[in-house]
């Protein structure tokens, strides 16, 4: 395996039980890497051979770290300045710092094409191991600004949009092609040209190792998909070539105006994932975050169907799944369809 110049890395994880840190694990072994991991035990017991795996809280038991040396670390499970203090502090001797931040660690999101540049929120105020998920944004800002303290102008930040693929515990994307799987009138919001920005867990965490192994700095937005311009058109439609593709009878795509939606209480992104109404004009850059600076630095994604087809392979959960908790269920859908249009099958 070519990376690094040729050598492999000593990486240490910060997380990798599941989802982005499980993902980043796959891959940095797929790579050729030595892999370390720490993390509470809690989320997954049985590890590929060969791995490292460290037991501990980050926020108490990094000190017995110190003295160890990994040529990076990757950390995918920081999310109050509690948590990235003492990782930060134990582990400078470590050459590069990757840090998970997140899109939503911007100030706003009025502006459409909101580079790295942008303002970030504000922290001023909220405690420093507040996990009050509305200050989940500034959070994210305020381990940023620890992680540059300490590291100063070799802080390696990425911020995902949202994050996608097999695998996902929110079952945020998800619900579409597994819905698209079930029949019926599937309700979509008439949003149709509406660009979507997600990306794929499998290239995000492929694409953090060569950054790493290219010694990038600074800060990345990561997300896509970089096929020819993703809405929700073109959404429904991949979502149903999926489910037909994986033998289910597809749903059929009903798209209902935001206004009725709104007038219905549907609520945006819970109830109906992704959505965000175009009157909701505070938003209307979330999903039209540039990420030019991420392509420029090797980020590519794979074809829509492809993370289609991976979510659909690990099947569709029953209706009472802790996935699909708080999304729209299906005889609300169908009780919204028929105010909406007068047409709704079950």
């Amino acid at each position: 395996v070519a990376v690094a110049g040729g050598m492999t890395m000593k990486l240490l994880i910060l997380g990798g039980g599941v989802f982005l840190g499980a993902a980043v694990l796959d891959a940095a072994l797929a790579r050729g890497h030595a892999v370390s991991v720490f993390n509470r035990g809690r989320a997954r017991t049985g590890w590929p051979p060969g791995v490292e795996v460290l037991t501990g809280d980050r926020q108490t038991d990094l000190a017995w770290l110190n003295g160890r040396r990994w040529d990076a670390v990757i950390d995918t499970c920081g999310y109050t300045p509690d948590d990235m203090r003492p990782a930060v502090q134990h582990l400078q001797t470590c050459s590069q710092y990757l840090f998970v931040s997140s899109i939503s660690a911007f100030a706003s999101f009025d502006a459409i094409g909101q580079d790295e540049t942008a303002p970030l929120a504000p922290f001023n105020g909220i405690a420093s191991g507040d996990r009050d998920m509305a200050h989940y944004g500034a959070q994210k800002a305020a381990c940023e600004a620890v992680l540059r303290e300490v590291r100063g102008e070799s802080a390696l930040i990425v911020r995902p949009g949202l994050i996608v693929g097999p695998g996902d515990p929110t079952g945020r994307f998800s619900y579409w092609p597994w819905r698209a799987s079930e029949a019926g009138a599937m309700l979509l919001p008439d949003a149709r040209t509406q660009p979507l920005q997600f990306i794929d867990v499998r290239d995000l965490a492929s694409w953090m190792l060569l950054l790493l192994e290219a010694g990038a700095v600074g800060a990345f937005n990561a997300t896509g998909p970089f096929d020819a311009g993703c809405t929700w058109d073109g959404l429904a439609h991949a979502c149903v070539q999926a489910a037909s593709r994986s033998g289910h009878t597809p749903a059929q795509p009903c798209f209902v105006e935001e206004s009725a939606l709104l007038a219905h209480s549907v609520k945006p992104w819970s109830e109906l994932p992704l959505w965000i109404p175009a009157s909701d004009s505070a938003s209307r850059g979330f999903m039209r975050v540039s990420t030019q600076r991420a392509q420029q630095h090797g980020l590519r994604t794979r074809p829509l169907a492809d993370t289609l087809d991976a979510i659909l392979a690990e099947g569709v959960p029953a209706p009472d799944d802790a996935r699909r908790v708080g999304k729209l269920m299906r005889e609300r859908e169908v009780d919204v369809l028929a105010a909406c249009s007068g047409t709704a099958p079950r």
